[in-house]
């Protein structure tokens, strides 16, 4: 597997997260400042590709895209910029802290979650809880489904009412085998992560 390094993703209320990032992957925070660094590095990408006409589309679909992610949270994008030459990785991770879940009090959702048998604990101490959902694509993803793999992790102290919600996300040609081996290596890298999340301890004072 992919090669982890940890690193530091500073919060607005939730401290500052050590995170396990694979090789050639980068963490975009989701500020307007880097937004638009990531989008002229896409752009240079899609000159390079011969295909400036796609620049205006997916321009307008990143600023949605990132628009949506920042009312639910979303502080950073998890991605694999710089993969192994020829290859392609239809793979992302969101970082968000959210305090609520589809409009109901964390600590609710969260309970209701685990007792509808759709969710799993990934570690003993019961800190990291994991589930799954497959959407089939539509309109020019038609064809494709996509494959989300979600973690809800306590900020520590908070009592459940502020948590760190990983998303990773993985695109799949339809019709793709349950026991693929790209399925099973992208299960096994976002469990990585979100298990190896934690946070550095605080500065010490004098």
């Amino acid at each position: 597997m992919t090669s982890l390094r940890h690193e530091l993703l500073g919060t607005p209320t939730a401290g500052t997260m050590r995170m396990l990032v694979p090789g050639g992957w980068e963490v975009v925070p989701l500020d307007d400042e880097h937004m638009r660094a990531f989008s002229a590095r896409m752009r240079r990408v899609l000159m390079q590709s011969h295909r400036p006409e796609l620049d205006a589309y997916l321009s307008g679909m990143l600023r949605t895209w990132v628009s949506r992610l920042r009312e639910t949270g979303g502080l950073y994008a998890v991605l694999p910029l710089d993969p192994p030459t020829g290859t392609a990785l239809p793979l992302s991770l969101i970082v968000s802290v959210v305090g609520d879940v589809a409009g109901h009090p964390l600590k609710t959702w969260a309970v209701s979650k685990i007792r509808s048998g759709t969710s799993e604990f990934l570690d003993e101490g019961r800190t990291v809880l994991a589930w799954s959902t497959t959407t089939a694509g539509t309109d020019e993803m038609a064809g494709t489904v996509s494959e989300q793999y979600n973690y809800l992790i306590p900020v520590p102290g908070a009592d459940l009412r502020e948590a760190v919600l990983l998303t990773g996300t993985r695109v799949a040609l339809a019709g793709e085998a349950d026991d693929a081996p790209a399925r099973a290596a992208t299960r096994v890298l976002y469990d990585a992560m979100a298990l190896g999340l934690d946070w550095a301890p605080a500065p010490q004072t004098v």
